[in-house]
């Protein structure tokens, strides 16, 4: 029988934040209430402190991970050793591929639950799952029970899950087909159209979905353009683009255009796009993204274990472009230290400091936190838009306490976490309850889970 993690609380809670970082920055003495749902009623500044209030130091608002592939976290660490001599994302794709050909749905909710599960100690409480491991091990011809899985895990967790089944058919933008080991991503684009119409009847009241494109070389235009005539309601949609070198070069070859070039050349492209990556842009494909509001899910900490490259994240934040961040292959689940990795791989290329700032926000810490957040809601299409009235209440807690952190304000506390110690306890509270950690069952099945796989 499922017991909800976060049951819902008896009437109205009041905090009391005398710190927090708000949509439009840092505030004192801010008074929210929240209602028996988990929702923020109420956001008020410059206000008073009462009897009844929970008092809590300085908090930060929760992050949406905008790009997950739940199962490669059973890989973290396992291919760090050399397997040719010119190793890249494309040899470790290959290793990724034979993993992927190991799990069953099973095993699959176990390492789900597991990886949610920190996700929220981490301090990200809604998740975007790009998923493609579609077919079913025992049966070639069952493509839901693997997105099931997911559906439950992300359900018995408490993380607000966007399910992005992936559309993923050919080798090769040329239409190469499939590999062997490729063989349980593979739907038609009649049959993923059915597989997304039958998972949106299953989801959960807090879960949604988003349509999802694998790749421009995994995907025809007109299987693309087939899939929006159907399925297009305004939902989010996601693909990955421009991540490797090689990608750009073959879609150059393929149709004379780059690869955010070809995709605004065939589709209109707005804020509901989320483009994965997006590592390799020239400034014209970077004028392209900006001016269209479309979102940049960034993955720094994946980036920089593939060598996939370093995002211009610069002349994208003085253009005014939108980015959110993701935890994407799970080498590591820490949003801070994603922000961090980001921002030291501008300051090594550009051999400056103090890249991701603003006149109106000149902190570093402030300005990738509150951007992501503000995309990352956008792009999971789930109320977590940061602290504000009808999102839900969900924040980070800083332990102020820390001695790193004596005697600083939220915004230089936020920086330090950042880019001094990510060991600084951060307590994360969903729907205005303090997340207790992970359970002792979810440790002892994901265990087993990888002694089978190992």
């Amino acid at each position: 029988m499922y017991i909800n993690p976060w049951h819902k609380i008896d009437g109205m809670n009041n905090y009391f934040f005398k710190q927090a970082l708000l949509p439009q920055g840092w505030q004192d003495n801010v008074s929210v209430t929240i209602d028996s749902d988990g929702v923020f009623q109420d956001v008020s500044e410059d206000s008073k402190q009462h009897p009844s209030d929970i008092v809590i130091d300085c908090i930060i608002p929760a992050m949406p991970n905008c790009h997950s592939h739940v199962f490669q976290r059973t890989m973290a660490g396992l291919t760090e050793y050399k397997t040719s001599d010119n190793d890249s994302f494309w040899s470790w794709r290959n290793l990724m591929y034979q993993y992927a050909n190991k799990i069953d749905a099973r095993q699959l909710y176990h390492i789900a639950r597991y990886a949610y599960s920190e996700m929220l100690l981490a301090g990200f409480t809604s998740v975007c799952e790009f998923h493609y491991i579609h077919r079913s091990l025992s049966d070639k011809n069952n493509t839901e029970d693997m997105s099931l899985a997911i559906i439950n895990a992300a359900h018995d967790v408490g993380i607000r899950l966007t399910l992005l089944p992936v559309l993923y058919t050919q080798a090769h933008i040329n239409g190469s087909p499939l590999s062997d080991l490729q063989h349980r991503f593979k739907l038609s684009s009649t049959e993923y159209i059915e597989l997304y119409k039958s998972l949106e009847k299953q989801l959960f009241p807090e879960q949604n979905m988003a349509i999802c494109f694998h790749s421009l070389r995994a995907v025809s235009i007109e299987q693309m353009a087939k899939v929006l005539r159907e399925l297009d309601k305004g939902q989010t949609i996601h693909i990955h683009i421009s991540e490797q070198v090689a990608e750009v070069e073959q879609v150059i070859e393929h149709s004379g255009m780059r690869p955010v070039e070809l995709l605004f050349h065939h589709f209109d492209v707005d804020q509901n796009w989320c483009l994965v990556h997006a590592t390799h842009l020239n400034n014209h494909e970077i004028e392209l993204i900006t001016q269209s509001g479309a979102i940049v899910g960034l993955c720094p900490m994946t980036e920089a274990n593939l060598g996939d490259g370093i995002f211009p994240l610069s002349t994208f934040i003085k253009q005014k472009g939108c980015f959110a961040i993701g935890s994407d292959s799970h080498i590591l689940i820490n949003p801070f230290q994603e922000l961090q990795i980001l921002e030291y791989s501008q300051r090594l290329q550009m051999q400056q400091r103090i890249i991701a700032s603003t006149k109106n926000t000149a902190n570093v810490g402030t300005l990738l936190w509150n951007e992501s957040v503000k995309a990352g809601a956008i792009t999971c299409a789930q109320p977590v838009d940061g602290i504000q009235a009808k999102q839900l209440a969900n924040w980070l807690n800083i332990d102020t306490q820390h001695p790193l952190l004596t005697n600083l304000n939220g915004e230089k506390c936020l920086d330090t976490i950042i880019f001094v110690s990510n060991q600084i306890k951060v307590d994360t509270y969903i729907y205005g309850q303090k997340y207790q950690g992970i359970s002792k069952n979810i440790i002892e099945n994901y265990k087993n889970t990888l002694k089978s796989l190992r």
